[in-house]
């Protein structure tokens, strides 16, 4: 082992910064005879115990990582608003980050999925992401030219954990003053972070001093039972050194440093743990994955590759978010069904919807189907397509549905209870429970959805002959009675009748010409609702289906008057508000509401007045017959083969059995994969037996087989703690990948033993 070399604070600087192994980085700390020093190392956030905060972080890689991308912009904001000469804490500072990045930016509206790519690309260049490293173990540098930090200040900015550094500041997302620290989870063995940072010269209390430290892990040791997060403060102070710059920018691929950096902030992080597909090129994968965590940035990010052995067209592209995406690439949106509302959800508060149908053709991995929640455009949690599936029967289009729910302007206090401190999960709390009941109710409730959905369905049975599977399936349930009660009473496949339906293009304006009641009586519109109901009042108008939903110069609905708003459906020139009746009213209670729309093109605002008047309680379910307690499925499934040109569209591969999908009313649609890996295996080693006879087995089988889970779902939830909770397919189409192995052996050995018992006889 060479003897420790000591050299100056510059020298170590640049010496960690250009090392691209976790190994390389030791190597320096013990030549410099800083490794094993326990004097120069100072807890982070000055807690012995930081474990526990560290590792209470997020669980995804991408989320941490974007946190250090939102203290980067976080870090620009400030500056701005620094330079106006206004205190970021001052009432005259924005109070929301749109503000913010109108004010000092000056992008209209406050969102740059309004400006075009090459004006995103002139902002993004203050935030850059640079790979550097490997394919194998990539390094990820986050430079910004923000207001960065004094040496001395480093304890009380970068290295501190749960102190209120930007709790006063409206405009900014940090809060919590522990998010940054997500990543060293992920960062190899030794948790490196490097952290360089200058104050901009132009903004107060600033020195010409660039400081720097390294964040280590410490593993567990004899009197120390967690690991503890450390950084490198020789006499507990941050190593510093004078320098007009560093050359720490990225030059043209594959120059990693080979430009001046003459003030903010550069972060290094080593041998990042990433999923494996997530390590490519940075201008892909990685990139969908930003734009999903970060769906709608306040700025944008500049994503530069600077690993060697990459042929790409290009190594460098801007990150602005899934928002930015759809603004993108309007073609890819089903005609119309860029829609939303304000949507008022019970004891929670308000918050906004934005609804994105994406073609069924399209196949882009920058899609991600579900439900987004997102604060200051982070995401703070989500909720998959099966969520869509399962509490609305939208399953034609539950692929393809994007819903945005923007939580901004929930109160503090119920984002708290909503989402951890993480911003990556969601509580199971009351206020989830109400968020899930009033989104599934708007979904299922949407016009444009539910005819999206028909169209899609009709497209997908088109084929199928209904005679011949009622023909077949009756006759395997005529003689035994287990399977035709697993049918019910039903008799009939639910198949669209017809051609298929074109879509109608309707043609909206930006700013509508009218906003009236639809088919208002003369004496005016009195509507009666039960006590225990909504109250829906029609409207119609001219405008665009995005008229409340867009970011940029949306229409304004505002009301007057006791009964609250719950939501409003936009579609096609019919709008549609729903209005919840409130808990303390009695029958013959008349209120009185008056409706104002407007925009940025009026003067005056479209005025529209009616009466809501309440009646008893509607009796539930009056109107439809109770079932059995142990009723079977509801008529005879749909069944549809499904061939390898078409697995996409069913997200099947070789080892698939089949998927359940809900179809028209209660009925359902199941696709069977008749190009199975191992139903064609049979095929090829069984030639004694009829190819035909193999596919009957096969198909038939492999549907009642799904049948009777699904039977079984279905009667457990209605006698336990499950009652009303919704039928899993997803789970039978796990569990059939398995019979799909063994289905054709087992029918075709008790083939074999049927004979012998002839025999025997």
């Amino acid at each position: 082992m060479p003897e420790p070399k000591r050299i100056g604070a510059e020298e170590l600087c640049h010496a960690l910064l250009l090392a691209e192994t976790e190994e390389k980085v030791s190597d320096i700390l013990k030549l410099s005879n800083l490794w094993n020093r326990r004097d120069v190392w100072r807890p982070y956030g000055d807690i012995s115990n930081n474990r526990g905060i560290v590792g209470n972080q997020q669980s995804s890689p991408v989320a941490a990582l974007v946190e250090k991308l939102v203290n980067s912009i976080d870090a620009l904001l400030i500056t701005e608003c620094e330079r106006k000469g206004l205190d970021p804490t001052n009432s005259k500072a924005p109070s929301t980050m749109q503000e913010a990045v109108k004010r000092f930016f000056n992008v209209k509206g406050g969102v740059i999925h309004g400006l075009d790519a090459g004006e995103r690309t002139i902002l993004a260049e203050r935030i850059q992401l640079v790979a550097t490293g490997s394919k194998t173990e990539p390094n990820y540098i986050i430079i910004d030219d923000g207001e960065g930090q004094n040496p001395d200040d480093f304890p009380n900015t970068f290295l501190s954990l749960l102190r209120e550094n930007k709790t006063k500041i409206p405009f900014v997302q940090g809060k919590f003053n522990m998010g940054g620290t997500g990543v060293l989870q992920f960062t190899g063995r030794h948790s490196f972070q490097l952290i360089i940072s200058r104050r901009q010269q132009d903004l107060q209390s600033a020195d010409n001093k660039w400081g720097f430290t390294i964040i280590r892990r410490i593993e567990p040791e004899v009197g120390q039972p967690h690991s503890l997060y450390v950084y490198l403060a020789p006499d507990n102070k941050v190593l510093s050194f004078e320098a007009e710059y560093i050359t720490a920018m990225p030059g043209k691929y594959p120059e990693v440093y080979a430009r001046s950096m003459v003030a903010g902030t550069c972060i290094k992080l080593w041998n990042y743990k990433l999923p494996g597909r997530l390590k490519s090129i940075i201008t892909l994968d990685l990139r969908y994955a930003l734009e999903r965590y970060l769906p709608d940035p306040a700025l944008p990010v500049r994503l530069i590759e600077r690993r060697q052995g990459y042929r790409a067209h290009t190594y460098d592209t801007t990150m602005s978010g899934l928002v930015s995406v759809i603004a993108d690439n309007p073609n890819n949106i089903e005609p119309g069904l860029d829609t939303g509302t304000p949507l008022d959800v019970p004891n929670v508060g308000q918050v906004n919807l934005r609804l994105v149908l994406i073609k069924e053709n399209v196949e882009d991995d920058r899609y991600p189907s579900g439900i987004f929640f997102n604060v200051n455009g982070q995401l703070h949690s989500e909720w998959g397509k099966d969520f869509i599936s399962k509490r609305t029967k939208l399953d034609y289009i539950a692929d393809s549905l994007i819903v945005l729910v923007d939580c901004t302007s929930l109160p503090a206090r119920v984002r708290e209870d909503l989402f951890l401190a993480s911003r990556d999960r969601m509580r199971l709390c009351e206020e989830r429970t109400s968020l899930e009941e009033s989104i599934a109710e708007y979904l299922k409730d949407h016009q444009g959805l539910r005819e999206a959905n028909a169209r899609r369905r009709q497209a997908r049975l088109s084929t199928i002959s209904e005679e011949e599977t009622i023909k077949i399936i009756q006759s395997l349930v005529r003689f035994d009675p287990t399977l035709a009660n697993l049918f019910g009473t039903g008799e009939k496949i639910k198949i669209p009748s017809g051609p298929f339906t074109p879509v109608e293009p309707y043609s909206g304006r930006k700013f509508p010409t009218f906003f009236r009641l639809a088919k208002e009586p003369k004496g005016g519109l009195v509507r009666k609702c039960p006590k225990n109901r909504t109250a829906k009042i029609e409207f119609e108008t001219d405008a665009d289906n995005d008229y409340f939903s867009r970011a940029i110069d949306p229409g304004i609905l505002e009301c007057k008057g006791v009964p609250i708003r719950k939501s409003v459906h936009l579609w096609n020139g019919k709008a549609n508000v729903r209005f919840s009746i409130p808990d303390a009213c009695n029958v013959g209670d008349k209120y009185g509401i008056k409706i104002f729309v407007s925009d940025i093109s009026r003067v005056q605002p479209f005025e529209s007045s009616f009466c809501i008047e309440i009646e008893p309680e509607a009796l539930p379910s009056e109107s439809t017959p109770s079932q059995p307690k142990f009723s079977g499925l509801v008529g005879i499934p749909n069944i549809i083969d499904v061939f390898q040109k078409d697995w996409q569209k069913y997200s099947f591969n070789e080892q698939s059995g089949l998927e359940i999908r809900n179809g028209e009313g209660d009925s359902l649609d199941v696709y069977i994969n008749m190009d199975n890996l191992y139903l064609k295996s049979e095929i090829g080693k069984r030639r004694m037996f009829d190819p035909e006879l193999l596919k009957y087995w096969f198909k038939y089988g492999l549907f009642l087989l799904a049948m009777g889970m699904l039977y079984h779902q279905k009667n457990t939830r209605e006698t336990d703690d499950e009652k009303g909770s919704q039928l899993d397919f997803a789970s039978i189409s796990m569990a059939c990948k398995g019979l799909a192995v063994t289905i054709i052996p087992i029918m075709c050995q008790l083939r074999q033993e049927k004979k012998y018992e002839k025999k025997t006889e």
